[in-house]
């Protein structure tokens, strides 16, 4: 082969990998420019109705008809992520919602101040009607998600609502409102407050120079307990409706002027099982349950001698999310009205018969809710750590389900852990919040109380537990 051959023959393999290169990075340059969705591309069929199917397949979506034949399909400029098929708005008619990627920012229209769209690829959900012959009309096609998606799918409990999870671990429900998704409020966040106990320097202080008020204890707190959706205080000295039967240690009575400040703080819910529930007897828990109920307060614990049937736990809902409550104490001292009024308190069970029926208890609760929350009152006063007791039936409610378990009684602040659960999951235990609203100065320790707060969620695995966290509050009421 000649020189120049040969030259010629170097400068086509030259040109040939130039080629190879320049079509090697445009390829790569395409390919960076698609999108790679964190969830992935779905493949799925899907049954739309009785004469209509779907199937996802190639970031491509088909709807066949009764007999095969395909009716349509999404344009070939979208890359669909992922579809789901439900009657949205409850019209009676199916819609098909995709979960897909195309160019530019805007679904179907964009705003007329906008002259050109963006030339890179994002996220949307797109909805369309399908009417019974197969045919696809466009419903609603919105403007670019936010943060990425990375899963979506009805919601258990109602098809008409779509939960999704973005790539931060973040879930949120949207419904269909008039024209268009609307996100609604995914979580449900607790204030829990230690031993509420009206001392009498307290009252005396009260009656003396506040005009009767009792707002002054709760002031310090009020953004708090307004802010949660949930805010929980254990009653520990119950109501009287009567100035004769205001009293201090060792047997209170509580003027109801602290139920009205308890409820102008706006407060939820009362745990009332505790040691000094029958200080009045059960006069006091009628007086008790009475005006708070009047005030749409809950009080879990004890019941009203009137009730004829025993309520275990309390259920209450919130936000999508329906919550199991119990409230134990360990027991009332020598006061004892459980002959005539067997369900006046709710008491920790004391033989394995009574730890069954518990379990089977928080069984049923589990059935009708979606998270357990127990309130106990146990412990020895002024130790700073669990003992065994408390240990032990932790894991008794752990064993039962048990999602949150919150402390009373000791009046002193004790630690915070997490027990596993022998169905996977865990038990968050707080065994003692202190003292929220007292006169006791007998020690440092009496003086600081701790407020719990948590949030639970909807997620895809189901309600959970998202977020916890304990801070100290100052406990002991000055009065000056």
């Amino acid at each position: 082969m000649s020189e120049k051959s040969l030259l010629q023959k170097n400068k086509l393999w030259l040109s040939l990998l130039l080629i190879a290169v320049a079509v090697i990075c445009c390829l790569m340059w395409y390919i960076s420019f698609l999108p790679h969705p964190q969830g992935g591309w779905s493949s799925k069929l899907l049954t739309i109705s009785d004469s209509l199917s779907g199937r996802l397949s190639g970031k491509r979506f088909f709807v066949y008809d009764s007999a095969g034949n395909k009716t349509w399909e999404t344009p070939g400029a979208l890359m669909v992520q992922d579809a789901l098929s439900t009657d949205l708005d409850g019209d009676g008619e199916k819609d098909l919602l995709l979960l897909l990627w195309k160019i530019g920012k805007y679904g179907s229209a964009r705003p007329f101040w906008v002259t050109e769209d963006e030339k890179a690829y994002s996220q949307h959900i797109f909805i369309y009607r399908v009417s019974d012959d197969g045919q696809v009309h466009q419903k609603w096609c919105a403007s670019e998600i936010g943060n990425e998606i990375r899963r979506m799918k009805l919601f258990e409990k109602n098809e008409q609502l779509l939960l999704v999870e973005d790539v931060t671990g973040a879930n949120t429900l949207w419904r269909w409102e008039s024209f268009g998704l609307k996100i609604l409020e995914n979580s449900v966040t607790f204030a829990c407050f230690g031993d509420n106990i009206i001392h009498k320097e307290i009252y005396e202080y009260a009656f003396d120079r506040e005009g009767g008020s009792f707002d002054f204890l709760y002031e310090p707190f009020v953004k708090d307990i307004r802010a949660a959706d949930i805010a929980v205080f254990q009653q520990e000295t119950m109501l009287v409706d009567s100035r004769d039967a205001v009293g201090g240690y060792p047997k209170f009575g509580s003027p109801q002027e602290v139920g009205e400040a308890v409820y102008e703080a706006g407060f939820d819910i009362a745990a009332c099982a505790g040691n000094h529930a029958l200080d009045r007897g059960i006069y006091g828990i009628d007086v008790t349950t009475d005006f708070y109920s009047e005030r749409g307060i809950i009080c879990l614990g004890v019941q009203n001698s009137r009730e004829k049937e025993f309520h275990p736990y309390r259920l209450v809902s919130k936000h999508g999310i329906t919550f199991a409550m119990f409230d134990l104490t360990y027991g009332t001292g020598d006061m004892d009205v459980s002959d005539r009024y067997p369900y006046a308190v709710r008491y920790l069970p004391q033989d394995r018969d009574e730890e069954q029926a518990l379990l089977d208890e928080m069984a049923e609760a589990r059935d009708n809710s979606d998270f357990i929350i127990i309130f106990v009152h146990w412990g020895k006063e002024y130790e700073t750590h669990a003992n065994e007791e408390q240990r032990r039936m932790a894991g008794l409610f752990a064993e039962g389900g048990a999602d949150v378990v919150v402390g009373t009684h000791p009046h002193v602040l004790q630690e915070v852990e997490s027990i596993p659960r022998p169905d996977g999951g865990q038990t968050l235990v707080y065994y003692s919040l202190g003292n929220f609203r007292a006169y006791q100065a007998q020690m440092e320790e009496t003086k600081v109380g701790g407020e719990a707060t948590f949030r639970v969620e909807h997620t895809f695995d189901g309600v959970r537990l998202i977020s916890h966290d304990l801070r100290t509050i100052d406990a002991f009421v000055e009065l000056k």
